[in-house]
């Protein structure tokens, strides 16, 4: 193979395990470290060689992060795909005149050995050097120097094993978006698709669609707290999906072997033990001659980050004082109940609160007792006669509630009068009462042609004429007019 060809090969190599400019890690420093106390040296690296540079993914002593490729040690050791020893690099014409000898750090003796990694076709490529440096020369003998060498190459052979994980690691990231080919070179790389299982929680599995047998591997197995030696249950993944999900899956399956297309749900799933998860479940069909033979896929346990959405959704849609729906969270859900209501030739109402005396409460017993009382409402708004609704903290004093279609017109009034009861609050402070009622602004979503402004517009309007009125009370907007609850 000529040298420019040998070059790119190698260099594409060193790219696919996408080790250049990562952070210290210690597997690698601790080698580096052995090699140098085990020879003696001041120096010792783990050099990786890129085309204009040498980059140290681990280093003792006076060296660089990384130096040119030109007149340095180890890109020999790289285009020879050999060791090399240099006793005094002054006597060494190759390195007389390198900036590393005549400069910092000095170099007079070097080991180095090559660290290769293996291709998928088998073949093993040079990618750099792990070697020893001092700043001292060396007489030694041909004995000694082989014996020296020796104990590099042992010492590469631990690296290369680190390389090789490096490079199965990235190979796993590369199966979640690339399934088809993971899948055919999926025996190939059975062992260290295994290591990669048990670094990413996932697994894969196989229908056979002619024999109806699954198979699957042991990340599976781990995802379901399953021993493989238990062997696949007759239903395989079915038996540990909830009803909803489990129809969910069938459909994608379905799918799947009707049109051939893939698919990636995010479901719920109970183990064997009865813990509940979270999985991501892939799938495609998978072709022998043009002809659908098996569903094959991956499925990853992804339990954790699914909490944590759900954590951040709460928190994104939530009002941290009261936990009850904050302003975003309730636009979203007037949104849907407006729409599912005119769908069903049905409508909603949306009651606006807002609490008269509570700046009072505020000004005399301090910011804390106002608090208790917005949580005190809140408590209010989650009564089991308002179960149906969905209440929800605006802002400030102001709170909203949304009333499902099933209430209707007629049970709403009662329904209001009780809310007016339970708003009405007495607050005690150190030798202060203060009390705090709730005004209320009714609005249906049959008298609001519009979207969500209109009907708030609405119950706003009928707020603000309640209020006017008399604070403690209720009105309805109708039409132009609003018509009086309770006082």
């Amino acid at each position: 193979m000529p040298d420019s060809e040998r070059e790119a090969v190698r260099q594409r190599a060193l790219a696919d395990i996408g080790l250049l400019d990562t952070p210290p890690e210690r597997p690698f420093d601790a080698l580096a470290k052995l090699a140098q106390r085990m020879l003696g040296t001041s120096m010792s690296s783990i050099t990786l060689v890129d085309r204009e540079r040498q980059w140290f993914k681990a280093r003792c002593g006076l060296l660089a992060p990384e130096t040119p490729r030109a007149q340095a040690f180890c890109p020999v050791v790289f285009e020879t795909e050999a060791p090399l020893m240099v006793a005094d690099a002054r006597l060494d014409p190759r390195f007389a005149a390198s900036p590393h000898v005549t400069g910092s750090p000095g170099i007079r003796y070097y080991a180095g050995v090559p660290l290769r990694i293996s291709r998928d076709d088998g073949d093993a490529v040079t990618i750099g050097a792990l070697c020893v440096l001092d700043d001292k020369p060396r007489a030694t003998s041909a004995a000694a120097s082989a014996a020296d060498l020796a104990i590099l190459s042992e010492l590469a052979c631990a690296a290369e094993a680190l390389l090789e994980a490096r490079r199965v690691a990235l190979r796993a990231a590369e199966a979640a978006e690339d399934l088809r080919r993971t899948v055919e070179h999926l025996e190939r790389e059975r062992r260290q698709f295994k290591q990669a299982e048990r670094m990413a929680d996932m697994g894969s599995w196989r229908y056979d669609l002619q024999e109806r047998r699954p198979t699957w591997s042991d990340g599976i197995f781990a995802i379901h707290e399953l021993p493989v030696s238990a062997g696949v249950p007759k239903a395989g993944l079915l038996d540990f999906l909830p009803p909803p999900d489990r129809a969910r899956f069938l459909d994608a399956v379905r799918r799947a072997l009707d049109t051939g297309e893939p698919f990636d749900l995010d479901i719920d799933f109970v183990t064997a033990r009865g813990t509940r998860r979270r999985v991501r479940c892939m799938g495609e069909l998978e072709l022998s001659k043009g002809i659908p033979a098996a569903l094959v896929g991956l499925m990853q346990d992804i339990t954790e980050r699914h909490r944590m959405e759900q954590r951040l959704l709460h928190h994104a849609r939530t009002d941290d004082l009261t936990q009850l729906s904050n302003r975003a969270a309730f636009n979203q859900l007037l949104d849907d109940g407006l729409r599912d209501a005119r769908a069903r030739g049905r409508e909603v109402a949306v009651l606006l609160i807002d609490l008269d005396g509570f700046k009072a409460v505020n000004d005399a017993l301090g910011h804390a007792a106002g608090d208790a009382v917005l949580r005190r409402v809140a408590d209010r708004l989650r009564a089991p006669y308002l179960a149906a609704c969905t209440p929800a903290r605006l802002g400030g004093d102001e709170f909203a509630v949304l009333v499902p279609a099933a209430v209707g017109r007629a049970a709403l009034d009662p329904l209001v009068q009780r809310l007016l009861r339970d708003l009405h609050i007495i607050v005690d402070g150190p030798g202060r009462i203060a009390s705090v009622t709730g005004t209320i602004g009714v609005a249906w979503s049959g008298d609001a042609t519009g979207g969500r402004e209109e009907i708030l517009r609405h119950a706003d309007a009928a707020l603000y004429e309640a209020k006017r009125a008399c604070k403690g009370t209720a009105r309805t907007y109708i039409g132009a007019l609003s018509r009086r609850l309770a006082g």
